[in-house]
Parts: C-alpha cells; sequence; structure tokens
C-alpha cells in the first residue's frame, strides 16, 4: 500500500467546547483506526488544521466525509501528497487544543500557510504543507494526547 497524506485548514461552525473536541477526537479514533487512518488534529480560537495518513482511497473518502461536517466550514486542502512513511504512526488521532498552549499562536500560522498557499506554485505548496508539519512536530515535543 502506497501511503497518502492530506493536510486540510477549517473553521469551526460555533465555539467548540472541551466536551465538543472530545467527541470529535473519540469520532475520529474509531473511524480512523477502522480505516487505518492515522494523523493530527490541531484546534486553536475556532480554526482547526488536521494531518490525514493512510491509503489514497480511505484518506480521500474520509475528506469529502469531512467537507459534508456541520461542525465546520471554509474547508480549505492545504497540501495532499505521496508520502514514503507516516509522520505520525502511533496516533489513530494525535490532538492538541491550542487555547491550552499560550506559547503559540495558531491562528497566526494558519493566515501566514493560506495567504502564501495562494501565490505558490504547486512544487511550493509542498513545501509550505511540509513547514506546518514542521511546526506541529516541534508541539509532538510538548505534552499532547494520543489515542
Amino acid at each position: 500500500m502506497q501511503l497518502y497524506q492530506l493536510i486540510y485548514v477549517s473553521k469551526s461552525a460555533y465555539p467548540m467546547s472541551k466536551t465538543d473536541l472530545a467527541e470529535i477526537l473519540n469520532t475520529s479514533c474509531h473511524s480512523n483506526s477502522e480505516r487505518l487512518i492515522t494523523g493530527l488534529l490541531v484546534y486553536d480560537s475556532g480554526h482547526f488544521i488536521q494531518v490525514l495518513e493512510g491509503e489514497y482511497n480511505e484518506v480521500e473518502s474520509l475528506f469529502a466525509h469531512i467537507q459534508q461536517d456541520k461542525r465546520h466550514n471554509r474547508v480549505k486542502r492545504i497540501l495532499s501528497c505521496y508520502i514514503k512513511e507516516r509522520f505520525f504512526p502511533e496516533w489513530n488521532m494525535g490532538f492538541y487544543n491550542l487555547e491550552e498552549m499560550v506559547e503559540f499562536d495558531f491562528f497566526k500560522l494558519r493566515k501566514r500557510i493560506e495567504s502564501l498557499y495562494e501565490i505558490c506554485s504547486p512544487e511550493k505548496k509542498k513545501s509550505l504543507g511540509m513547514y506546518a508539519l514542521k511546526m506541529f512536530f516541534e508541539l509532538k515535543e510538548k505534552t499532547a494526547v494520543a489515542v
């Protein structure tokens, strides 16, 4: 199986409580486990960024479902490409709630990524996605919930 990775950003349709986020995480973990999908979900002040990894059809099918989810809108694909190995092999869905991490400003990172994405060539878009992942790997060194 050739591995595929998709990264997207979105805006929550309403303010998310910790209970709302826990429900999303629990649903994701169950669904992703069945589909052999791994990844990372990051939330901050009404904004999401998610990394999905797995078999192409499974990831694209899940992304199509995610785009229809009424809990968020403005879903925008940042990167999708084949990868040699999983970035998050041990996580059915790792999760960061950046509202609880005062030293990281996700909103600024998201805006910078989106504005750069608009002017990037296809080659540069992949680099931009890798930059976002590098930021997450730095966060991964800190505390995260892995399920």
